[in-house]
C-alpha cells in the first residue's frame, strides 16, 4: 500500500484489485506517463474520501480516471457529481504540484464519447488510444492571460471601462478566494 502526502490531501493505494476492473487496466495506455496509481482514495480532511480507479502523471500533468463496469452504474452518477469530482481533480493535482490535470470517466458498453456534465466521457473500447485533453490546474492565471489578451488585441480592440475592470478584477477575487 502507497500513501502520498501533500496538506490537505492524502492519496491511499488500495491493496486489492477488483475483478471488474481487470479488463479496464489492460486496456490503459500508460507509454505517456512516469507513474500510475491503481485503486486510489482520496482523503481530504473531514470531507467523503473520493476515489479514483487510476491516477497517471508525467512531469507536468495529471490524469484522474474513474472506471463503471456497466451502464447503469455509469448512469447512477449524477452529473454535478462528476463535475465535483473534476474540481477536486484539479484541485488536488495543484496541490501535487503539477500544471495541467484531466478527469475522464470510461464506461464500459457506452457506445460513443458523450459527457456527464462536463466531464469527458469515453467508451472502454476507446481507452488505448484516447488522448487526454489537459486543462490548467490555475484558472486564475489563465483569466489574467485571457483579459491580458483581450486588451492587447489591435482588431476589435476592448473599450476599457472602470465598471468594465472593476468587474473583471472581481471576478479574479472570487477565483482566488475560492482557494482558501
Amino acid at each position: 500500500m502507497i500513501e502520498l502526502r501533500s496538506e490537505p490531501y492524502t492519496l491511499i493505494s488500495r491493496p486489492d484489485i477488483p475483478e471488474t476492473e481487470k479488463r479496464f487496466r489492460t486496456h490503459l495506455n500508460a507509454g505517456w506517463c512516469s507513474g500510475v496509481m491503481f485503486g486510489v482514495l482520496v482523503h481530504h480532511k473531514f470531507a467523503q474520501p473520493i476515489e479514483y480507479d487510476a491516477m497517471l502523471w508525467n512531469h507536468e500533468s495529471m490524469l484522474f480516471v474513474e472506471y463503471k463496469d456497466s451502464v447503469g452504474a455509469y448512469k447512477r452518477m449524477s452529473a454535478k457529481r462528476a463535475q465535483q469530482v473534476s474540481a477536486a481533480s484539479r484541485n488536488i493535482a495543484r496541490r501535487f504540484g503539477f500544471d495541467r490535470y484531466t478527469y475522464i470517466m470510461v464506461v464500459n458498453g457506452i457506445p460513443e464519447e458523450t459527457k456527464k456534465g462536463e466531464v469527458v466521457t469515453i467508451p472502454l473500447a476507446d481507452l488505448p488510444n484516447y488522448i487526454p485533453e489537459f486543462q490548467s490546474t490555475i484558472p486564475e492565471l489563465d483569466y489574467v492571460k485571457k483579459l491580458i489578451a483581450k486588451y492587447e488585441r489591435k482588431e476589435n480592440p476592448a473599450e476599457v471601462t472602470r465598471e468594465g475592470v472593476v468587474r473583471e478584477l472581481r471576478v479574479l477575487e472570487g477565483m482566488i478566494e475560492q482557494l482558501r
